[in-house]
């Protein structure tokens, strides 16, 4: 299954890459053909003529960043080209890279499982993101890279702007409408791991087509979509060729803009998921909320007809003090023996030191980046944006004949955000796992340290 899934991966990676080739493209594909089939090197020449040109200005620019801009020259026609273009007459995006190096240090009491104490590389990944038109205003994503040595496809979509009826079109590989932290990057998340109940039960990255949008006023949100579970990903529930519904609303009750300090609004929202796949498998797992250590409490592989995931969230922010909660709750039917039910939740609270607000994404409703109000500098004797954050999580992943355990977290970090990308962060937390099954764990605590040096561009 896992060797499968990464050949899934790599295939529907390069498809995509050759279909952004092809429609920036219009060579008359005959020629090449020909030429293929000839297996004469002298025959591709017919290919590069002037006939076959299509004429196009690539600029390139540096600053913050590495980013590129594509136009037509204007005296071509060409339809496909002409009906990408032919908004701004170009195509803009950037190019990016990201380095999480993290560090672990882990203490276990009671009959758990080893984790290994060390430094690793937690992700290494290179993206591009960008804007366009074709047919209508587009935006486009591409993202892979490893993440503890095993290669991972985050993102691969096309999303279609100002659609008519369903405002919104996307489609490719891509967070499915799940879970406000799930929606989150993970490069602005308060502490450096989702909780446990998020990496248990939201879809995250999957291979889907989703409609929807903001509403006129920005104060809500409504998506929903179909998606395949073939891509496999670094901590979410997993499931054997399977189709799941997934839909998402959210709604900003009380909305005050402001500066810093006096900024404030509240945030609702629900969300779910449906997976219809008889005789196929189901299994929700989770870590306690840091990547090199082990898989604590699993259910193991549940053969199943059916499972449905529900989700509430809620959020207050006044100025730099940030409240995060979510609650999720699952209802298996299984295919030889009794329904089974899991949930979990956590609770968040964030407050920037230096008096920062986070950023929130009024399109997708959820949040996103902290920007400094001065640079880490040592010159400015600055320390650029201190975060300190807590969250309290639990999962039960015990029902009826089903053993998965328990788990609780306390934790607590620092973070120091020297420019808006770049940061180093620093954890401390406590897991109690209870599970007389033994498997994969038995009772005991858990105690950690983790920190991690954080670098984008």
């Amino acid at each position: 299954m896992v060797k499968r899934s990464k050949i899934i991966r790599r295939l529907i990676g390069a498809c995509l890459l050759l279909s952004v080739l092809a429609v920036y493209s219009e060579v008359e594909d005959t020629n090449v053909v020909a030429a293929a089939q000839a297996d004469d090197a002298a025959s591709w020449d017919s290919v590069f003529t002037p006939t076959n040109q299509i004429p196009f200005y690539i600029n390139l620019y540096e600053q913050d960043g590495f980013y590129y801009e594509v136009m037509e020259d204007s005296t071509y026609d060409g339809k496909i080209v002409t009906s990408i273009f032919s908004d701004k007459r170009r195509l803009t995006g950037r190019l990016g890279a990201k380095l999480f190096l993290d560090g672990a240090l882990y203490q276990q009491k009671g009959s758990l499982p080893d984790a290994d104490s060390k430094f690793y590389i937690r992700k290494l990944r290179v993206n591009t993101y960008g804007r366009g038109y074709f047919l209508s205003p587009m935006t486009y994503g591409l993202e892979f890279g490893i993440a503890d040595g095993s290669f991972f496809f985050n993102d691969g979509y096309l999303w279609f702007h100002e659609v008519p009826w369903v405002e919104s079109v996307k489609m490719g590989v891509f967070t499915s409408p799940m879970s406000m932290s799930s929606l989150q990057s993970s490069s602005s998340t308060p502490m450096m791991e989702k909780a446990a109940s998020v990496n248990a039960f939201a879809p995250g990255d999957k291979l889907g087509v989703q409609i929807g949008g903001a509403t006129q006023n920005k104060r809500g949100t409504l998506y929903g979509g179909i998606f395949s579970d073939v891509i496999a990903t670094e901590n979410t529930a997993s499931v054997n060729d399977a189709y799941r519904f997934v839909g998402r609303m959210t709604y900003l009750p009380l909305m005050a803009s402001g500066t810093n300090a006096t900024s404030r609004f509240i945030h609702l929202g629900t969300s779910f998921s449906y997976v219809h796949t008889p005789g196929d498998d189901v299994q929700y797992r989770a870590r306690p909320e840091s990547f090199q250590a082990p898989y604590l409490v699993d259910t193991g592989i549940m053969p199943v007809k059916n499972s449905t995931i529900a989700g509430v969230e809620a959020a207050s922010q006044t100025g730099p003090l940030l409240l995060q909660s979510e609650f999720f709750y699952s209802h298996v039917g299984q295919l030889n023996g009794p329904s089974v039910e899991f949930w979990g939740g956590y609770f968040t609270g964030s407050l920037m030191l230096t008096g920062e607000t986070r950023k929130y994404n009024r399109n997708g409703g959820y949040f996103s980046g902290i920007t400094p109000n001065r640079k880490f500098s040592f010159a400015d004797r600055s320390w650029g944006a201190l975060e300190w954050a807590t969250r309290v999580s639990y999962i039960d992943l015990t029902s009826k004949v089903i053993d998965g355990g328990t788990m609780g977290i306390i934790s607590s970090g620092l973070n120091c955000y020297m420019t808006a990308s770049n940061r180093i962060m620093f954890d401390v937390a406590a897991a109690h796992v209870r599970n007389p099954s033994g498997v994969p764990s038995g009772d005991g605590m858990l105690y950690y340290i983790q920190c991690r040096f954080q670098v984008e561009y």
